[in-house]
């Protein structure tokens, strides 16, 4: 909402200065209004309600779960459910996208509570793992015949939980290692049978985490030296092939970002804990992520937002960083603070030199196309 504001402020700023006609002025707005995402704050607001009400339910029948009835106990724990997917779905077929949601995520959080008070209730025994991965495959099951974008990231989510569990219950890592990609590959399939944009960016995020999981249960450099040179390829695909990666996926962008993050968070790995002790080694990492930075900001950085203050920030904090580990130890506390000063002064100074390139780069693109 705010965002096709601020657009609308723009074409009328335009249309002042004469740079578009009253006729093109209309035709922006009609199609600011027209692909405006409905998810705004009151969507937002909504699926906050329905975590906050789900969450309600859960203490208020744990509290009094040893009152009830068995029977009572299951048949509610049914009625909740089918009552936030019915509900839910009943709501979508009346174009109300926000409420139906939050009945689906009621829903969802209703299953995995019912899955770990059914389980105490009967006492059934299994590990906490176990019932994470019924409760994912729920959630995706619904996901799946409910067509919703906000299940499809529930599961991403519960997946994370599941990887989590596994990670800190010591589960054997032969299970977490082959299962968890499995679980991402259907969710990614539910993602694009859905069009469940937010949760493309869960299933990268477990994605990243996965990866150090496996390195730290094998504590294998290897592990890492492949994610960061897939990252370095997935940024380099994006930046070089950017038509061509657009139209086989639809997420350019996004993909050499997170490309790129991964890139320097295996780098800052080995920087600050496999070569901690060694300060030429440090020197040495940290020269190469000053490369990276910069090849962020030449090749992606004029029109990959996330690319360029990524290249800013890392390159902003590595010098300060090198400085720090290299000049301050060798000098006074005043004369640290001085070069610290005038770093930060000479670093402001790159980036509005590189911000004016940047912009030109980008007039001259949307001046070629």
């Amino acid at each position: 909402m705010a965002f096709s504001i601020g657009i609308k402020k723009h074409i009328a700023r335009w249309q002042e200065a004469g740079l578009i006609d009253e006729v093109t002025a209309d035709l922006l707005r009609k199609d600011v209004e027209k692909t405006r995402t409905s998810f705004g704050l009151g969507g937002i607001l909504a699926v906050l309600g329905a975590v906050l009400l789900g969450a309600a339910i859960i203490s208020l029948v744990a509290a009094n779960w040893e009152i009830l009835p068995r029977l009572v106990r299951v048949v509610m724990i049914i009625l909740l459910l089918w009552g936030g997917y019915v509900g839910g779905a009943w709501r979508a077929s009346l174009g109300d996208i926000r409420f139906s949601e939050a009945l689906y995520l009621i829903a969802a959080i209703t299953f995995g509570a019912g899955i770990a008070l059914i389980g105490q209730m009967y006492h059934l025994s299994g590990e906490a793992t176990d019932a994470a991965l019924l409760w994912a495959a729920g959630a995706m099951i619904a996901a799946l015949f409910l067509r919703s974008a906000i299940l499809v990231a529930t599961s991403v989510a519960i997946v994370a939980i599941y990887l989590f569990m596994a990670i800190d219950g010591g589960n054997d890592a032969q299970t977490y290692a082959w299962l968890l990609p499995v679980l991402l590959v259907i969710s990614a399939g539910l993602v694009w049978y859905t069009k469940a944009e937010v949760a493309r960016h869960f299933i990268v995020l477990v994605l990243i985490a996965y990866v150090f999981a496996l390195f730290d249960e094998f504590d294998d450099d290897w592990i890492l030296w492949l994610a960061g040179i897939t990252g370095g390829a997935l940024f380099l695909a994006d930046a070089l092939a950017t038509t061509a990666l657009q139209r086989l996926t639809g997420w350019s962008k996004a993909i050499g970002a997170y490309g790129f993050l991964m890139l320097l968070l295996v780098l800052n790995y080995f920087q600050f804990d496999r070569y901690d002790s060694e300060v030429s080694d440090q020197v040495i990492i940290g020269f190469g992520i000053l490369a990276c930075a910069i090849a962020g900001l030449v090749l992606s950085g004029y029109r990959n937002l996330a690319v360029r203050w990524m290249s800013y920030s890392i390159f902003s904090l590595e010098v300060l960083y090198l400085a720090f580990k290299t000049i301050g130890t060798l000098i006074g506390t005043a004369s640290f603070f001085l070069s610290a000063g005038v770093l930060v002064l000479l670093l402001a100074a790159f980036v509005v030199r590189m911000e004016r390139r940047l912009q030109k780069k980008i007039a001259q693109a949307e001046g070629a196309a």
